[in-house]
């Protein structure tokens, strides 16, 4: 668990998780060194790559708060390895995969999260771009207010764009490692009728299609199983909306594939 904040620890930790991702690293990590933000801290946490991530990670040794390359349990205990090895007040995720959206982006949330004083979370909102070194908005932005009721069927708190404060995770746990996509959903769920947020419309970053998340029948399968754990409404309630999204997946999936098809 992690250990208390103390006097001249950093507002903020910025934790990077990756797994071979000499691709796009590079970019992800010159967001975060570029941020003008002056109280902020950088961890990378790398789960034992060999294609050349390491190498990446190294050359930028001087300018991090801490990093290691080594093999590790998955995303939940790479999440959980980086809160560990932390110290700001609040940390943000930034996969390898992702960038901050422009050199301010940091601050933004920094201003929001001084001025919060009971707030669990701060967040903005991110857009989705195309899996390309010159990326391309395919769609955004994405992250809204925080509403029980409409968090059941979407995700509204994106994590490349969220501050979460420490007192939260030590107060809910750390990741859970059986849950590879809908772990932050997971995370939010447990707290989510007291869970206090304060939402910031700026775009903070950017967040790549593809990956883990592209998978959308086991991120649903995960959200319906993690709703079903923290019991956050009635059973047959929680079924119906699992076979209302996974029906308008299907649908959204077949209707891509003709388009591609013209």
């Amino acid at each position: 668990m992690a250990q208390p904040i103390q006097a001249g620890r950093p507002l903020i930790t910025v934790i990077t998780v990756a797994l071979e991702a000499r691709e796009f690293l590079p970019a992800c990590m010159q967001s975060v060194l570029e941020q003008t933000c002056a109280d902020f801290e950088y961890v990378v946490i790398d789960g034992g790559s060999r294609d050349g991530t390491r190498e990446i990670i190294e050359a930028q040794a001087s300018r991090l708060a801490y990093w290691h390359s080594r093999p590790d349990r998955g995303i939940g205990h790479a999440f959980n390895l980086g809160v560990e090895h932390s110290r700001g007040e609040w940390f943000l995720f930034l996969n390898a995969d992702d960038y901050f959206a422009d050199s301010a982006a940091l601050d933004r949330l920094a201003a929001a999260a001084r001025e919060a004083v009971d707030d669990d979370v701060v967040y903005g909102q991110v857009d989705v771009v195309t899996r390309e070194q010159q990326a391309r908005k395919l769609r955004g932005p994405i992250g809204w207010p925080l509403r029980p009721r409409e968090f059941l069927l979407r995700q509204t708190i994106p994590h490349p764009a969220a501050l979460t404060r420490r007192s939260y995770y030590d107060r809910v746990g750390p990741f859970r490692e059986d849950f590879r996509i809908a772990l932050d959903y997971e995370f939010f769920l447990r707290e989510l009728r007291r869970l206090r947020t304060r939402f910031v419309p700026v775009r903070v970053a950017c967040m790549r299609e593809g990956g883990l998340s592209a998978d959308v029948g086991r991120s649903l399968r995960e959200a319906y199983r993690a709703q079903r754990i923290h019991r956050v409404a009635p059973a047959a309630l929680l079924a119906a909306v699992y076979l209302l999204l996974a029906a308008k997946a299907v649908i959204a999936r077949v209707v891509r594939r003709l388009r591609r098809e013209r």
